[in-house]
C-alpha cells in the first residue's frame, strides 16, 4: 500500500512524463566578463567554450589538478562578452577561479541572489510557455537561451532542465519571483499542469530515471569514469588535462553505473552505502531513490570497473539488498 505522500509523488512524476509540471528550482548563477572571459573559461572547463555562439550554452565539467570532477555546469554565452555559468556551487566556483585567474583579464561574480529560476518540464511544456510568454520558444535548441517578456516583465529563458523531458528554465529578478510564480500557475493551469511540491521527485526520481546525475554523484571521478568523455576536448588546453590524459591512458579503474533492486519494495538505501560482490566491497552508492515512473528502486553506483561489468549481481549495505549492475538510465 502506498502512503499518501507516495501517491502525490507518483502523480507529480507522471504529470511531467505525460503532460507538464513546474517548480521553483534555483541554480547558482556566476556571471563572468572581461576581455579574456572566453579564453579563461576555455581553460577552466573541459568542453570547447571558445567560439560558442551568442545565445548558446554548453554542458561541461571543471577538473582539479588530479583530472577529477569538481563541478558540472552549463556555460551560456549571453553576448557582449558576458557569460552565465549555471551551477549548484557558485561560491565554490568563485573560490576556484580566484586561485587560477592569474594572467587573465577576467571578472566574475556570484549573482545568485539577484535571480530566481523556475522550471517548466514535460511534453506540453512548450504549450505552457507559449501561454506565458510574449513570443513562443518552440524552436529553441537544447541549451539555447533567449530574452522574453511575461507581460511587461523581462525574463531569460533557456531550453533545458533536469527531468530528461522537453523543458524550459525561466530566470527572473528576485523582486518579480512571486508574480512570476502566479503567472506560471495561470498558464500551467490551462493545461492541468501542476506545481511540483515533492523535492525527491524533481531533484532525484525524475532525473535519475533518465540517467541524469548531480555533481555530488560525480565528484572525484574523471569525466571518462563518469560517462562524460564526450564532453572532453583533448585537442585544446584545459586545467587538469595532463592528469586526466595520464589516468585515461592507464584505463578507468572505476565505473559510474546504475544499480537496480531486484525485489519489489521501497528500499531505504542511503548515500555512500557500500556495494558488495560476494561479500567483498567493490564500490558505493552516491544516490538511491524510488523511480515513480519505472516502479523500481534505482540508484547510481561507483564500482570497480573490472569486477562489476553490466549484469553483475551485488548486494548493498548492511541489509544485503540484492541489486544488479545496469546502464545508468531507466527510461
Amino acid at each position: 500500500m502506498l502512503f499518501k505522500e507516495d501517491e502525490v509523488a507518483r502523480a507529480e512524476a507522471m504529470a511531467v512524463r505525460q503532460n507538464a509540471g513546474w517548480y521553483r528550482w534555483t541554480h547558482d548563477l556566476v556571471q563572468v566578463g572581461g576581455a579574456d572571459a572566453e579564453r579563461f573559461l576555455d581553460w577552466m572547463l573541459v568542453n570547447r567554450i571558445a567560439g560558442t555562439p551568442e545565445g548558446r550554452g554548453k554542458y561541461t565539467t571543471m577538473l582539479d589538478e588530479r583530472g577529477q570532477i569538481i563541478d558540472d555546469l552549463v556555460a551560456f554565452n549571453r553576448g557582449g562578452g558576458i557569460w552565465w555559468l549555471s551551477t549548484l556551487y557558485g561560491p565554490h566556483a568563485v573560490r576556484w577561479f580566484d586561485a587560477h585567474k592569474q594572467g587573465f583579464d577576467v571578472t566574475y561574480e556570484d549573482v545568485t541572489q539577484e535571480w530566481d529560476m523556475y522550471a517548466v518540464q514535460g511534453p506540453n511544456s512548450a504549450k505552457v510557455m507559449a501561454a506565458l510568454l510574449n513570443e513562443p520558444v518552440d524552436e529553441l535548441k537544447r541549451f539555447q537561451i533567449v530574452d522574453r517578456l511575461v507581460g511587461e516583465t523581462p525574463v531569460v529563458v533557456d531550453r533545458g532542465g533536469f527531468t530528461g523531458e522537453l523543458g524550459f528554465e525561466l530566470y527572473c529578478k528576485r523582486a518579480d519571483s512571486a508574480a512570476m510564480a502566479n503567472a506560471i500557475a495561470r498558464a500551467a493551469g490551462e493545461f492541468d499542469a501542476p506545481r511540483l511540491t515533492t523535492l525527491e521527485v524533481y531533484v532525484r526520481s525524475l532525473p535519475m530515471e533518465k540517467g541524469m546525475a548531480l555533481r555530488q554523484d560525480y565528484k572525484g571521478l574523471t569525466p571518462y569514469e563518469a560517462n562524460l568523455g564526450w564532453s572532453v576536448h583533448m585537442d585544446k588546453d584545459f586545467f587538469g588535462k595532463e592528469a586526466l590524459a595520464a589516468a585515461h591512458a592507464q584505463g578507468e579503474r572505476r565505473a559510474f553505473v546504475g544499480l537496480e533492486i531486484e525485489r519489489e519494495s521501497y528500499e531505504d538505501i542511503a548515500q555512500k552505502e557500500i556495494v558488495y560482490k560476494r561479500g567483498v566491497p567493490v564500490g558505493y552508492t552516491p544516490a538511491f531513490i524510488y523511480g515513480y515512473t519505472v516502479n523500481k528502486n534505482i540508484g547510481f553506483g561507483v564500482v570497480d570497473a573490472h569486477k562489476c561489468p553490466l549484469g553483475t549481481r551485488v548486494t548493498i549495505g548492511c541489509n544485503d539488498s540484492p541489486a544488479v549492475v545496469v546502464e545508468p538510465k531507466w527510461c
